[in-house]
């Protein structure tokens, strides 16, 4: 049983909607006055909100946006309730800093199901197993390395209906808001460079939500030195991450900073992008061990191959003999990418039967899997 804040100025619905929790056995707390919801989460500390967008006085969004920059409720999860039900009214509840949003008329089911669900994902504050954490990387530019770990975490999140953070910690940058059709208002370079500042409701305020229900830290839109983050801020970045998610995807640079040597060292999985080229996998051969080296708690590291251009200058087993070892994974040429890109949408959510879509939820349903048996 939970204590749910609800918060809509339209009395009848306030009172439907405290109806449906009751019969979920939770205890609804109703309030029809938006100025009178700050001081009361505060002091009554619900588990969870449920927050219409159009009311008197402030918007669901505005209330949303203050919630989230207070200390003291920061990380109370917040269900939004609207009648707007186009994508851009989604986007602006997850932009606001809503965990989940839904469109009225709501069903009792469907609500106490994205209720518990919200419970289930963020209520308890810490996780009690640590987040299952990915680093992508590979030692040459070009090799699609943030195509896939971008298509990873959406087709980890579609599978698994878990909480899934994607991080992109390139200081020049990143692409990964590019391939999501994301802004980044937000990036790890507005987080307190002291780890010892660093708390979760600053990474909490800093995350993008995807209209997936994935979650994003950003890399900056201006670049930055190739030694950032710090190594200190990464570890503390990924430490806060990883005790409130169920999955953690690491888009990697191609040089070993600080920030890629923190992030290694928190992996418990390494996956190795190699491109079907003659340069590619010599750098990746001179690089593999001198990365794994620094990977300190991984339980596993693979080579996956990503044809990312249309003609390949060497054959899988000519990849794998230069290696010295198995591919884990060959990804084909896929022409949808382009547009997937052109259009922020990953094929692994729109096109799950491309080469790329295909691959990656056929290796995301494994590692759930795998996660899901040892716990």
């Amino acid at each position: 049983m939970a204590r749910i804040f609800v918060v809509d100025d339209d009395e009848q619905l306030l009172r439907m909607v405290g109806m449906i929790l009751e019969r979920g056995n939770h205890t609804p707390v109703l309030e029809s006055r938006p100025e009178n919801v700050l001081a009361r989460l505060v002091t009554e500390k619900p588990d969870l909100l449920i927050l219409d967008v159009m009311m008197p006085g402030v918007t669901g969004h505005d209330l949303c946006l203050q919630i989230r920059k207070n200390e003291q409720t920061a990380e109370l999860p917040i269900l939004i309730l609207t009648a707007r039900a186009q994508p851009i009214d989604r986007a602006a509840a997850l932009e606001s800093g809503a965990n989940d949003y839904m469109s009225k008329p709501i069903s009792p089911q469907d609500l106490l199901a994205r209720v518990d669900d919200l419970l289930q994902r963020f209520g308890t504050g810490h996780n009690e197993q640590p987040a299952f954490t990915m680093g992508v990387i590979a030692m040459r530019g070009g090799t699609g390395c943030t195509t896939l770990a971008t298509n990873l975490a959406t087709a980890l999140r579609r599978v698994s209906q878990k909480s899934v953070a994607l991080v992109d910690l390139s200081p020049s940058v990143g692409q990964v808001v590019m391939h999501l059709r994301l802004q980044a208002r937000t990036s790890w370079a507005d987080l307190p460079d002291n780890g010892h500042d660093l708390a979760w409701p600053a990474i909490q305020n800093s995350l993008l939500h995807h209209q997936s229900g994935l979650m994003v830290l950003a890399s900056p839109d201006l670049p930055q030195p190739v030694t950032a983050p710090a190594g200190a801020k990464t570890d503390r970045i990924l430490q806060l991450l990883s005790s409130h998610m169920d999955f953690v995807v690491l888009d990697l640079p191609p040089l070993l900073s600080p920030a890629v040597e923190a992030a290694l060292a928190q992996c418990d999985m390494i996956l190795y992008i190699v491109a079907p080229e003659v340069i590619a996998v010599k750098s990746a051969i001179q690089s593999h061990w001198a990365l794994n080296k620094l990977a300190t708690r991984q339980e596993t590291s693979i080579f996956i191959l990503n044809q990312h251009m249309s003609q390949a200058q060497l054959s899988p087993e000519t990849v794998e003999k230069g290696l010295k070892t198995r591919l884990a994974l060959k990804i084909p040429f896929d022409p949808q990418q382009q547009r997937a890109l052109a259009q922020g949408e990953p094929l692994a959510l729109t096109e799950s039967a491309s080469p790329i879509g295909t691959s990656m939820t056929r290796f995301a349903e494994a590692i759930y899997q795998r996660v899901a048996a040892k716990t």
